[in-house]
Order: C-alpha cells, then sequence, then structure tokens
C-alpha cells in the first residue's frame, strides 16, 4: 500500500485524538465500515461508551486482549472486558522483538488466501511501501515475501540517491538493515528495488515506544504514525488468535 492522501488523513486523524488518549487507549477503533464509518476514526477511544451501529455498519474494536467486531444494526455498551483474551503464544513470535535482530524465517500465509504476511510485526517487507514503525534506528530487519530465489536488492536513500545492494541467498527471506553503510533515520524516507520490479517500494521510517506491551497502545501508537500495513498485521493476528481462544 502506497503512502497516499487516505494514510495521512487516517494519521492525522489518530493525532487530533491526542497523544494522552493514546497512551491510555484502553478500547480504540482501528477499522470502522458502512454509513457511521465516519463517527469512528481509527484509534478513537471508546471504552465504557454506548454504540449504536446503523445496518450495514461493522466496527472492529482492539483492547489488551484482542479484538472485536460490532455488525450493525443495534446498540452495544462496551465495558473494560470486550474481548477474548488471545493465547501468548498467537502474539509472541510476532511481537517478540523490534527488527534489530536477524532471524531466519519464512512467511505466514493468510488465512483463505495465497497472500504471504510478514511473521514479525516490526520487519521491513521489501515489497510493501508506506511509513513503517520502529522500535529503535539502531537497526531493523528487511523480509522478502517470496525466497525461493537468489537476489540483489537496492536500498537507496531518497535525500541524496546513496545506495547500497542487499543480497538474499535462495531460502533467505530476512536479512540485516545495512546500518553502517546506511544509517536509519527517523522521518527520513528509503526506496527498495530489485530486478524485474516495476516500480520502487518507498518507506518511509518512524518510531515509536518500543515497550508497548499492551495491544491497544500499540494499535494507537501505529495509527498515531501511520504505521497502517502493520496495524492491519497486528490486528489480523489478533483476530485469528481471539477466534483461536474462543475454540
Amino acid at each position: 500500500m502506497s503512502w497516499t492522501s487516505k494514510s495521512m488523513k487516517l494519521a492525522a486523524t489518530a493525532l487530533a485524538l491526542g497523544a494522552a488518549g493514546a497512551a491510555a487507549a484502553g478500547t480504540i477503533v482501528v477499522r470502522a465500515v458502512g454509513p457511521s464509518a465516519r463517527d469512528f476514526p481509527p484509534g478513537k477511544a471508546v471504552a465504557g461508551t454506548r454504540v449504536s451501529l446503523r445496518a450495514g455498519d461493522s466496527l472492529v474494536l482492539l483492547d489488551g486482549k484482542g479484538t472485536r467486531t460490532l455488525s450493525g444494526p443495534g446498540t452495544f455498551v462496551l465495558g473494560a472486558a470486550t474481548s477474548i483474551s488471545a493465547p501468548p503464544s498467537a502474539l509472541g513470535a510476532l511481537l517478540r522483538n523490534t527488527g534489530t535482530r536477524q532471524v531466519r524465517t519464512g512467511a505466514v500465509r493468510g488465512a483463505g488466501s495465497g497472500e504471504a504476511k510478514s511473521p514479525n510485526l516490526w520487519y521491513v517487507d521489501a515489497t510493501r511501501s508506506g511509513a513503517v514503525c520502529l522500535g529503535s534506528t539502531a537497526g531493523a530487519t528487511i523480509w522478502r515475501p517470496d525466497m525461493t530465489q537468489p537476489t540483489t536488492l537496492t536500498l537507496k536513500r531518497a535525500s541524496d540517491g546513496r545506495t547500497v545492494p542487499l543480497s538474499f541467498a535462495a531460502g533467505q527471506s530476512v536479512r540485516p538493515w545495512p546500518v553502517a553503510d546506511m544509517p536509519i533515520a527517523a522521518g527520513s524516507e528509503y526506496w527498495l528495488s530489485g530486478p524485474g520490479w516495476a516500480r520502487p517500494t518507498s518507506v518511509r521510517v518512524e518510531t515509536i515506544a518500543a515497550d508497548n506491551a499492551q495491544l491497544d497502545g500499540l494499535g494507537a501508537a501505529l495509527i498515531a504514525k501511520g504505521c497502517t500495513g502493520q496495524l492491519d498485521l497486528l490486528v489480523d493476528t489478533a483476530t485469528t488468535a481471539s477466534r483461536a481462544g474462543a475454540g
């Protein structure tokens, strides 16, 4: 997903909600579709409130335990515990580090689809444009979904055009960001390209607190920085984990 005006609007909306609200998010909106969607911008805190939805409305909420989806029409009273507790192992792999430690790993397939999803929230997806949130600029891990063939990607810094080659062997999906040759700077843009690519991937690096232990706080931080790809991954994984916990 490109860094579009829609993503910019999402980030601006979340920032307008206030940093204090994000820090104590409780239950927040992460997705809303339908006629009432404008009343529920991403990042809005709704814990302890009465929510009325119209026909065709769908609201995905995130709290410290997982996700909950509300479908209209209907009125819902949101208490402190609205979600099914997710098994710790379900999200552990996704959140286990902030991207500074290299791990040889493959991809996770989305349920019901052949789409490969990053196995770690903090990996920089070489094929997805947009803002990427890191816990630190000291290092990062670059991940490619297709690791069947050896390849050499090119990492380019937008500010001055400096490039660094990134070699991947067959079967290798991750490699560390070459910080010695190209330090990571928060707010900076980088491009990733490879053989046969129609266009480069544009990545803008943002930083958030690496110690967001609660899902709601982490989700709010990702929304505030416009890291929609990571937010989608977090919500999808939390939803799957919640369903597993229910079973």
